[in-house]
């Protein structure tokens, strides 16, 4: 596979001057150069277009290019990163030759030296050409599969569902199921469960510099119940530590030894929401019948679809279905949504209790007379199992065709 597309991490003029010359040098083998100004906007880009190839010089922190070679090594494929430098451009008491030792072991692919070469950018680029080549039949991989829970407005049910899915998938395939309560600020999932997790992923953040599948695996909270658990932050300004690029990281290192990464979210699109559902092989939609949260729905299916999350991807679920006066019925929220309700669940008692209790409802049998809400459970259950791991293939991912207002802020779809 041939390099069309770099990304440089820098908005330095003379570097871009440098780089555009020695590309249009190259003729027809020139690849596309694209430029981005900060960190946050490159990963933006590589998650929705992965490029063949990023650049990024070596600032005043020479130990940030490790750490993006680490990130961009995360992504499924790997993103190569190539190190830019000046000779003799670092402080007196920073070692040049263990900079870029420390860079080559954190997964940098190459290294150019300044004034940028026709030269050395050609070899660059046909290296790693060579390099795609000969890994364009690689040896099969399975990666579990991403589920994601979402909904318009909190109160829905959305974090008892993920709970109780993530537990019934566990009791099939014990220890292979993870659960990460994305609710950064708000998550319930260690009550769900009643257990003490001893880390969250405010301490799995702390350690993005040495996250590997074995250290996700360590910190992760064995549960009674065959799943493992990545609870939320303790409090809010813990949750401040959680970003879009942590989360995508942990979830794609999950997926290389979990068969299965259940994902509870925050009912608010921000970064770290979009980053999930960008690595998410399905989402769950969670409503009730209520009119409210019905018209929030529309909205939020209009949101997706802009943001280019295909309906393939996507179920809907419709949470605590009731038959009383003034509720819509099924039949109304699928003429107004124009899609198939594909799970139902009745409104039951005995989830509150289980709720109250910390045994989820999905340990029990049908058998015992907990059947309201358990046979759609297993429904939804069966529904997720049937994905089973998939082959090493590159996941459509998000296509950001239309922005969400600032993705810097975070918007509730009312």
């Amino acid at each position: 596979m041939t390099v069309q597309e770099v990304v440089i991490l820098s908005d330095e003029h003379q570097l871009q001057m440098e780089l555009q010359t020695a590309a249009e040098a190259l003729g027809e083998q020139q690849p596309r150069l694209r430029f981005v100004g900060d960190r946050r906007a490159l990963m933006e880009l590589v998650r929705s277009k992965p490029p063949g190839l990023v650049l990024a010089p070596f600032g005043d922190a020479p130990g940030e290019v490790a750490r993006l070679a680490k990130e961009l090594a995360a992504f499924d494929p790997p993103i190569a990163l190539a190190a830019i430098f000046q000779p003799y451009g670092f402080p007196e008491d920073v070692s040049e030759s263990s900079v870029l030792i420390d860079a080559m072991r954190a997964g940098t692919r190459d290294f150019l030296r300044r004034p940028i070469s026709t030269t050395e950018l050609r070899t660059l680029l046909d290296n790693l050409n060579a390099t795609n080549g000969r890994a364009s039949h690689p040896r099969s991989i399975t990666f579990g599969r991403v589920v994601t829970f979402i909904s318009n407005k909190g109160g829905v049910g959305k974090s008892t569902l993920a709970v109780n899915t993530a537990v019934g998938l566990a009791r099939r395939h014990p220890g292979r199921v993870l659960l990460i309560d994305g609710s950064l600020q708000m998550g319930v999932a260690a009550a769900l469960l009643d257990v003490q997790p001893e880390s969250t992923l405010s301490d799995v953040a702390a350690e993005r510099d040495r996250l590997d599948v074995t250290m996700i695996r360590q910190m992760a909270t064995q549960t009674p119940y065959g799943v493992h658990l990545l609870a939320a932050p303790r409090d809010a300004v813990e949750a401040m530590e959680v970003d879009d690029t942590v989360l995508s990281r942990i979830i794609t290192l999950a997926r290389r030894t979990f068969d299965f990464v259940i994902v509870d979210t925050f009912p608010m699109f921000d970064r770290v929401v979009v980053a999930t559902l960008d690595l998410s092989d399905r989402a769950y939609i969670v409503m009730e019948n209520v009119v409210p949260t019905l018209l929030g729905v529309v909205k939020l299916l209009d949101v997706l679809e802009r943001l280019g999350f295909p309906a393939e991807r996507q179920k809907l679920i419709l949470n605590r279905a009731q038959r009383i006066a003034g509720n819509l019925s099924q039949s109304d929220i699928s003429a107004r949504l124009g899609r198939t309700i594909d799970h139902v669940f009745p409104f039951d008692k005995q989830v509150i209790v289980a709720a109250n209790s910390g045994e989820p409802m999905a340990t029990r049998s049908i058998g015992l007379g907990f059947g309201g809400f358990l046979r759609p459970l297993r429904g939804l259950i069966d529904d997720i199992d049937s994905l089973g791991p998939r082959e090493n293939r590159e996941l459509p991912r998000i296509v950001h065709a239309v922005a969400i207002e600032d993705h810097s802020q975070k918007h509730e779809i009312r």
